[in-house]
């Protein structure tokens, strides 16, 4: 029988390599959460609310100082709005702000980003500051007001009323620098320096003593600053301003003939004692020879003792014509009697003292 040849082995075939699982799902993951952790690191550095206002308020003004860098001013805005990502910001404005920040004054609103803030002091919109003179007796206290203000200094202010050649630019000297600080309200920016709001003061003066009021002051035979000198005597003198064209009427009188002026805010204010109720001797004595005691010199005193208003300095300009000379307070009035003769003046003048001496005003 014939045997069967064995088939020859087949060797095994070789296993198809498995293709490795594919790694697109991590890959999506991986990106996501990197895309995720981007957004909240922009979010966190750009748009989260950056400042806090104090108590929550709507808005807050914030100087920028001049010459400021973002350091600095993110140094300010930590001191000031409580700013929560102050590094972020600095960050961000090192690489998006070519320019320093521009000095001024800001409106900040509660909870800013650092992205509006960047906005804002890129744009370089600011505020201005309303300055109000109102009344003054002293040039010192209007610039006083004005550093609480504006960034100008008090130390800068005193150098320039001490600098004669600059108060010589200004047509002013000691006596009549406060002639320039008419009362109103006036807009500045709040870098404004101390040289700047000097010379801005002397642009409203010249723009305030237009042609015509420079034409009825000549017509008087004065000039601009004793036209002003006169006005705040007569501010000092009553509060009506229907009398105060009468107080000007009698003031000219008695300068027309030679007479002092002996009014009592000039010895208060050679004196420097705003608080006396009552002018008597003494108080003029202690004026002594002061060129504001107007019961020892004739004419007019080398500046204003105030500020005048506005209606004072043209009731000066155009006084009341009459034959008065004298005036005195009425008794439970802010009003006066005005008199002719000496004689009628003393007979109200004595019941006025007595009425005072009744009250126990010394």
């Amino acid at each position: 029988m014939a045997t069967k040849k064995p088939k020859p082995k087949q060797k095994p075939k070789p296993k198809p390599k498995q293709k490795p699982k594919s790694n697109k799902k991590n890959i999506f993951i991986i990106l996501g959460i990197i895309f995720c952790l981007a957004c909240l690191v922009t979010y966190n550095a750009i748009l989260r609310p950056s400042i806090h206002t104090p108590n929550g308020t709507d808005t807050y003004l914030f100087a920028v100082p001049t010459g400021s860098t973002y350091e600095s001013l993110t140094q300010k805005l930590r001191n000031e709005l409580n700013m929560s990502n102050s590094r972020s910001f600095l960050l961000l404005a090192d690489f998006v702000m070519k320019n320093p920040p521009s000095p001024g004054l800001y409106k900040l609103h509660n909870r800013m980003s650092n992205k509006d803030l960047l906005i804002l002091f890129r744009s370089g919109v600011r505020e201005y500051v309303n300055f109000t003179i109102s009344f003054a007796r002293y040039a010192k206290d209007v610039t006083a007001q004005a550093v609480k203000q504006l960034e100008a200094s008090q130390e800068d202010f005193d150098a320039l009323f001490a600098d004669k050649q600059f108060l010589d630019s200004l047509g002013v000297n000691k006596n009549t620098i406060i002639t320039l600080f008419i009362p109103d309200t006036y807009q500045f920016k709040w870098n404004t320096s101390a040289r700047q709001f000097m010379e801005r003061m002397h642009k409203e003066y010249t723009i305030f003593w237009n042609e015509e009021r420079l034409a009825k002051a000549q017509k008087l035979g004065l000039t601009p600053k004793q036209v002003m000198t006169l006005a705040s005597i007569i501010n000092q003198e009553t509060n009506k301003n229907d009398e105060k064209p009468r107080i000007a009427g009698v003031l000219f009188n008695r300068l027309r003939k030679g007479q002092k002026l002996e009014v009592d805010p000039t010895i208060k204010f050679a004196i420097n004692d705003f608080s006396i109720k009552r002018v008597v001797e003494k108080h003029k004595d202690a004026a002594g020879n002061s060129p504001y005691n107007t019961y020892r010199h004739t004419g007019i005193p080398p500046g204003p003792i105030c500020t005048p208003q506005k209606v004072d300095i043209d009731a000066v300009l155009n006084p009341e014509k009459h034959d008065y000379y004298f005036y005195c307070a009425k008794i439970n009035s802010n009003h006066h009697q005005f008199t002719r003769t000496f004689n009628e003046h003393v007979n109200y003048a004595n019941t006025y003292r007595a009425w005072l001496d009744k009250i126990n005003i010394k």
